[in-house]
């Protein structure tokens, strides 16, 4: 889990904080000082594309190594609620401009970074992910499944210099078993609760979700209590296993059609809690997962969105975030799929 830097673009200056805050991420993944210079093209033609179109937005930068299939990787997501885009596949061609510039903003994006991926609805305003590979991890067997692919947003309550939020994912061929924990307030002290539960999947990697939880809730004694969840994805069989304690929602989705609901009870892990239980799920062929914490709305929904649910799961949570974040909170939403 790697917590989500947020910068605010308004004004040219925050594009410069944007540009200095990727490069130094960059150095930090090792890159070299042409890929770093990538880097800071991409970002500054996205601010380009935030302060021309919309005006305002937000970049976040983020390290992610969880459901990666290349080792830790460097990402950067736009967000804006601007007027969007008729149709990408015009505006990613050089030289088409819609504001009298270049027009090379946006093939700069996709020709300069690893990966990258785009989403807008005319009216609706536009999300754009770049991603850079820093390593490469161990090859597995050609016979392994290829597991689930793995995107979040993990941003801080305005003000905090930590998230209260955590979350994390084991995978271990065809199961995938990731946790969601929302520390009680926000701070430092959240941040521990919502750690050591993330911790205690690391330690016990095959133990099942109802398990987790109990585990979770005899850790957190000593420390603030936790509103967790635990999905389990066995894509193999066709499953998902899921408990949850707390007031973390999660939802399955058959491509961008919603399919289930996700029952949690109410409770706090390290607190007082009721009888903990575990539901059993069908996972679809093309599904879905997100999981949010309450820094989100309750009305959180993929299936408002055309043809997003064939995106990166990355640019997902960018526009689930940008759309239904509170703004007063702690705010972290993970999307898995199938890679």
């Amino acid at each position: 889990m790697s917590e989500s830097i947020r910068i605010v673009v308004t004004e040219p200056t925050h594009a410069a904080e944007a540009r200095r805050s990727a490069v130094r991420m960059a150095n930090e993944a090792g890159f070299n000082e042409v890929r770093a210079g990538e880097v800071a093209i991409v970002v500054t033609e996205a601010c380009t594309n935030i302060l021309k179109h919309a005006g305002s937005g937000e970049i976040l930068l983020r390290f992610a190594e969880e459901g990666t299939s290349n080792g830790t990787e460097l990402e950067i997501l736009s967000l804006d609620r601007g007027p969007g885009m008729a149709s990408i596949d015009r505006c990613l061609q050089d030289g088409y401009s819609t504001a009298g510039s270049p027009g090379q903003g946006l093939g700069a994006i996709r020709r300069l970074a690893d990966e990258s991926d785009f989403y807008s609805l005319a009216g609706s305003g536009t999300a754009i992910l770049a991603r850079w590979h820093s390593g490469v991890k161990e090859k597995s067997p050609v016979h392994a499944h290829p597991g689930l692919r793995v995107g979040a947003v993990n941003v801080s309550k305005h003000g905090q210099e930590v998230c209260g939020d955590s979350w994390g994912m084991e995978q271990l061929g065809a199961v995938a078993t990731i946790v969601l924990a929302d520390g009680l307030g926000h701070g430092f002290e959240a941040s521990q609760a919502s750690r050591e539960a993330v911790q205690t999947l690391r330690r016990n990697r095959e133990a099942s979700p109802k398990t987790l939880i109990e585990l979770s809730h005899r850790a957190l004694r000593s420390l603030r209590g936790a509103a967790v969840a635990v999905a389990c994805v066995d894509q193999e069989r066709g499953t998902l296993n899921f408990a949850g304690l707390g007031n973390i929602m999660a939802q399955i989705y058959d491509g961008s059609r919603h399919s289930q609901h996700l029952v949690s009870v109410n409770g706090t892990a390290g607190q007082l809690t009721p009888r903990i239980r575990e539901f059993n799920y069908k996972w679809p062929e093309q599904g879905i997962l997100v999981l949010n914490s309450d820094g989100l709305g309750t009305s959180t929904s993929l299936q408002v969105y055309p043809g997003l649910a064939l995106c990166d799961p990355s640019l997902i949570a960018g526009v689930l975030y940008r759309d239904f974040s509170r703004g007063h909170d702690d705010a972290t939403v993970v999307v898995a799929k199938a890679a």
